[in-house]
């Protein structure tokens, strides 16, 4: 995989904090964007009917596939989940396209104790703490990594 270039760029949201990434994958050039204003990403790839969406369709929640947005070069966006095994977790969370919100769990280290409890793979050092779950706002997709440290990388 050849790195080609990373810049920001306007997204289709009104936001200005998309992050585009170019690269060359088995010769075939690809960009994807993760739009930080809005915490919705998309590609190349993910064109309106393509393999790719209708995977993610066919096995995204039913909130995830009420949000999905097509741009103008008929790409779908779809929410972000970001997992940073030993920093934490933003998801989407709610009951429908009107009330959601994002999600934010730290991730803490398993202990002696937890593993009496419950199977982790022996690599595995972190968990997601859902106990102290915090919300974000729909429009307040940054706050949410900032909470996992998703900056300090």
């Amino acid at each position: 995989m050849k790195l080609n270039q990373d810049q920001l760029v306007e997204g289709p949201f009104g936001s200005n904090a998309c992050y585009e990434q170019s690269f060359e994958q088995e010769g075939q050039h690809i960009k994807t964007w993760l739009c930080f204003g809005s915490g919705f990403t998309t590609s190349t790839l993910m064109t309106e009917g393509s393999k790719l969406v209708n995977d993610l369709i066919a096995t995204s929640p039913e909130l995830y596939k009420d949000l999905l947005h097509t741009d103008n070069d008929k790409r779908v966006w779809a929410p972000a989940t970001i997992t940073l095994p030993e920093k934490g977790m933003v998801f989407l969370d709610g009951i429908n396209k009107e009330e959601w919100h994002w999600s934010a769990v730290k991730a803490i280290p398993i202990t002696e104790e937890d593993r009496k409890v419950k199977q982790f793979p022996k690599e595995q050092t972190h968990k997601m703490d859902m106990a102290n779950l915090k919300k974000y706002p729909q429009n307040d997709f940054m706050t949410a990594l900032e909470y996992i440290d998703f900056y300090k990388q």
